[in-house]
């Protein structure tokens, strides 16, 4: 049978399952049937939204992780009333594992782990899941990657950072798995070492040793670059349309600007790059004016020359000390962001006086507990995640957006490509070939063209991921990409064979292992009817096996495995 004619019957039997994919406009966009989320959520009890730990005159006592969850359930409790809010119901015990895996360790559960889960009869059996889950070396990785991502957001289109991506994943990775304070990690990534010869002739750099030099070389290491990224990525502040002129929809000016700039170093030789100024003296000179600015922190304070400490590390000191009205609100914010789908502050990069918190009063206090408490990401997480809102079903109350402003509902967040790849892979048991050619020296580790292939199409983030739109290279990928097409062969996928060769499986029995397998539920009797019929009857290939793979293929490219909720 021709893949043209697998791909349509497959799609017809996507469509009977009710796993929808519809054309609109030049996009794909993954459309899910009613029963998007789980359909066996298990009847929890709401937790109490609790009362604030800590009075006006007590705000900054160090709160533990769960006193902060108490703190921000009544903050959300108290906005929901205010504003006439219906939250959704608690989320079931398998719809919280697979958002907790995803979130977390960057996949989905693997059926044991969830059958582990459910059937544990513990009350804090979702506070012990996530301390699990911050064990795991994927806790590490999958905040590399979500890092990683961040830091290089903002790369020219021109400019290849793939020689040095891998040594930045590893930096990243090797201080996640110890939790390092965020300020360290900052401090260290803004102080990186940059050779001379480096910074003079800025060429993709090859090293096997962990750096975080990736994020100057997706800069070009222009301090005006540099500078841009640095106040997105730790300030969440938007200066670089300050560069050429006073910003034109905030108070931030072009002398602001270069200020900051002139705290990084320009490689030597580069071209059309700012003047030096006077001799002995730190100050450059703008662009095309005659005007030069001394290194000053954003607000027009200017640093400590006598503390013998180089610019950049007089900056990090700056941008890092508790006090800073940015470092720390930026990295709740960000933080927030990534669990529950949405900043208080939205878009996250955009702290400004335009653009006021949903929740000023809860992102000031948590901004103070993770500076008291050093900075520690572990801490804010394990608060987050026991919280009600993040513990709230997808399922919508209402059909208004102030559920999501509100957070009284949990968004559907399309996955990233590491999440989608890894969870592909998980589901399907599908292990790369290992090429035996030899790789040159800093080279990235070999990838199947399968996983390199995947991970091009689907590294876009132009587009947010509350909104579950797939291009049609990215929809073709899924449906006709080598990934999955092996991942969901006979031959090749270790948990199709398995489940379509057990011999004391009735047809029913193997449907709902590749539930559990990909979307971590059992299947509806609906589903079960439907797709039961199908295999029975062996499909359009008359071959009960083939159909199986049919099967497990509708499931893989449905919206509900695509999307965490």
């Amino acid at each position: 049978m021709n893949v043209r004619r697998v791909t349509w019957e497959r799609f017809a039997l996507a469509a009977r399952a009710g796993l929808f994919f519809v054309l609109s406009g030049s996009c794909l966009s993954i459309v899910s049937a009613a029963r998007i989320v789980c359909a066996q959520e298990s009847a929890v009890a709401s937790s109490a939204a609790g009362q604030s730990p800590a009075s006006a005159g007590q705000e900054s006592r160090p709160l533990d992780s769960a006193q902060l969850t108490s703190y921000i359930d009544a903050k959300l409790a108290e906005a929901w009333s205010r504003a006439k809010v219906e939250p959704a119901p608690v989320s079931g015990d398998a719809e919280y594992l697979r958002r907790a895996h995803l979130d977390l360790v960057g996949k989905i559960p693997t059926v044991a782990e969830l059958q582990s889960f459910m059937s544990d009869t513990r009350a804090d059996k979702r506070r012990k899941v996530v301390d699990d889950l911050l064990a795991r070396g994927a806790h590490a990785q999958h905040f590399a990657n979500t890092w990683r991502t961040l830091a290089l957001a903002g790369a020219p289109d021109n400019v290849d950072v793939s020689g040095v991506t891998f040594q930045f994943d590893t930096w990243l990775r090797l201080r996640f798995a110890v939790n390092m304070a965020y300020d360290r990690l900052a401090t260290e990534m803004l102080t990186a070492p940059l050779p001379e010869a480096r910074r003079a002739n800025p060429q993709p750099m090859r090293s096997s040793l962990p750096s975080p030099a990736a994020f100057f070389q997706a800069n070009e290491f222009k301090r005006e670059q540099i500078a841009a990224a640095t106040s997105r990525l730790f300030l969440g502040l938007q200066l670089q349309c300050a560069q050429c002129h006073d910003h034109p929809f905030s108070h931030w000016t072009r002398k602001e600007f270069w200020s900051l700039a002139a705290f990084f170093d320009d490689p030597p030789g580069a071209m059309k790059r700012p003047e030096p100024g006077p001799a002995d003296s730190k100050a450059i000179r703008i662009p095309e004016t005659q005007l030069t600015v001394e290194p000053e922190f954003i607000g027009g304070h200017a640093p400590d020359w006598a503390s013998g400490a180089t610019k950049r590390e007089l900056l990090a000191r700056w941008i890092t000390q508790t006090d800073n009205p940015y470092f720390a609100r930026t990295a709740v914010n960000r933080m927030w962001e990534h669990f529950l789908g949405r900043g208080f502050v939205h878009p996250v990069d955009d702290f400004d006086p335009t653009n006021p918190p949903s929740h000023p009063e809860l992102l000031d206090e948590m901004a103070r507990q993770f500076a008291l408490h050093h900075f520690d990401f572990n801490y804010l997480i394990r608060a987050i995640t026991q919280t009600r809102a993040y513990q709230a079903s997808s399922r919508a109350s209402s059909a208004h957006d102030d559920d999501l402003v509100h957070f009284a509902r949990m968004p559907l967040r399309r996955m990233t490509s590491d999440q989608l790849f890894a969870s592909i892979v998980q589901a399907t048991g599908f292990r790369e070939e290992r090429r035996t050619r030899e790789r040159q020296p800093g080279a990235l580790p070999d990838l199947a063209s399968a996983a390199a292939e995947f991970r091009g199409r689907f590294a876009d983030q132009t587009v947010a991921r509350t909104e579950a739109e797939t291009s049609i290279l990215q929809a073709l990928t899924l449906m006709n990409g080598k990934l999955v097409s092996n991942a969901t062969d006979l031959e090749n996928s270790e948990t199709l064979a398995a489940v379509a060769d057990a011999p004391f499986l009735s047809n029913a029995q193997r449907i709902e292992a590749l539930f559990l397998a990909t979307l971590s539920r059992n299947p509806s009797e609906q589903e079960s009817k439907e797709l039961g019929e199908y295999v029975d009857s062996g499909g359009a290939a008359s071959d009960g096996r083939k159909a199986l793979a049919d099967v497990f293929w509708a499931l893989l490219n449905s919206a509900e495995f695509a999307l965490n909720h």
